[in-house]
């Protein structure tokens, strides 16, 4: 039964996005003649990604459309990432624009790396996904004006819940299209149980997203902006980084196992955390009908003391640091040694991921157990509030 899943049924779908049954469609289609490449499929495979990047609105009211599809900021330039950057106009972020670097392992494969390097402000958090009429409407209460943060303001913690949705919502359906037109080059090839896998995961992903696509897109078409409960946190002070992301965490902050997939089905949370001018923001978001989920892990953030706080942050955000942004000031302080452990940490996925998650959950255990609370005073090798 579990072995059937990795396989494809000749009344499915096709993975070809044809809209077709896989057995009427490339079932048994022979490959295109496609030209060698010496470098590896990894390689291949990202190189494409970043050239096979589709210019799409991801607005609801897509026939109100105007203007190009432009470089859209998942956090803003004008606010956040300028105030990171400084005199220097960059930042340090997972660069998937330049060449990977190629680690050879023990068992002679090799893996690309994706390295942390200088982004220009206005390049960083970037992707096509809105055009300029929609980028200057659907966001402008958190970007027109650079505008503080209210906490009672429930319009900015929708938008900003949404901006963290929707960036990961458009990156995962390109990696799915990405994925689509490999199969229909293909279909032999993407017919292992590595690629059948990973078809299967895009899908589950695609069915995850979209309670909550079409929760967000209602309430943008109605105006209304409601339905989501956000936990606020403050932090006093400006923190050197920001990040969005649209993840199920799977520790709260006692280490206990957070349950947030339930029938099959995660259940996850938009996170952004950004710096001001005196004091620094995170903001967890789901749906109202999903805050039973995480409930729990909201009040204790919520009364968590600062140092508690930093501790949780500083273990759980690098294991999901691929859209995160840092100060030129926060990176250089890092000796080479932390910078290669945030590299790696940022890179990793899979079965080696859920091993360092569950080191994680550990972690946070050991340190709830220490009554005398000097185990949330000692900063990780990976500190982000330097």
């Amino acid at each position: 039964m579990f072995l059937s899943k990795f396989k494809l049924k000749g009344s499915e779908q096709c993975p070809c996005g044809s809209n077709k049954s896989f057995g009427k469609c490339c079932k048994g289609k022979e490959p295109q003649i496609i030209k060698p490449s010496k470098k590896p499929a990894e390689v291949q495979i990202m190189e494409r990604m970043k050239s096979s990047m589709k210019k799409s609105c991801m607005h609801p009211d897509k026939k109100s459309c105007k203007g190009s599809i432009k470089g859209a900021h998942a956090l803003q330039n004008n606010k956040i990432i300028s105030l990171l950057a400084g005199s220097e106009r960059h930042v340090y972020m997972l660069n998937t624009k330049k060449q990977p670097l190629l680690i050879p392992v023990d068992n002679g494969e090799v893996i690309p790396i994706v390295e942390m390097s200088k982004v220009s402000a206005n390049d960083a958090t970037t992707e096509t996904c809105f055009c300029d009429y929609h980028d200057n409407i659907a966001f402008s209460v958190i970007e027109k004006g650079a505008p503080n943060f209210v906490e009672s303001c429930e319009a900015m913690k929708f938008v900003y819940a949404y901006k963290a949705f929707i960036f990961e919502y458009y990156k995962q359906m390109m990696a799915l299209n990405i994925f689509q037109n490999n199969f229909k080059e293909n279909p032999i090839a993407f017919q292992t149980l590595e690629m059948i896998g990973m078809y299967r995961m895009f899908q589950l992903k695609e069915k995850e997203f979209e309670l909550a696509k079409q929760h967000y897109d209602r309430e943008i078409i109605n105006n209304s902006l409601e339905g989501i409960s956000t936990c606020v946190i403050r932090i006093p002070e400006q923190i050197k980084f920001a990040g969005y992301a649209y993840i199920a965490p799977d520790y709260d902050i006692n280490g206990k196992r957070i349950k947030h997939t339930i029938k099959g089905v995660m259940h996850r949370i938009a996170i952004t955390i950004f710096p001001e001018k005196t004091q620094s923001w995170l903001l967890l978001s789901c749906l109202e009908s999903e805050r039973y989920i995480y409930k729990n892990l909201f009040d204790q953030l919520e009364t968590a003391s600062v140092d508690k706080l930093k501790f949780y942050i500083n273990m759980v955000l690098p294991l999901y640091s691929e859209n995160m942004v840092l100060s030129p000031l926060l990176w250089k302080n890092w000796d080479e040694e932390t910078q290669m452990a945030y590299t790696y940490y940022a890179n990793i996925h899979g079965p080696e991921a859920l091993r360092i998650g569950m080191g994680i959950g550990f972690a946070l255990k050991n340190a709830t157990r220490d009554k005398s609370g000097k185990a949330y005073e000692q900063a990780p090798k990976i500190n982000l509030f330097l």
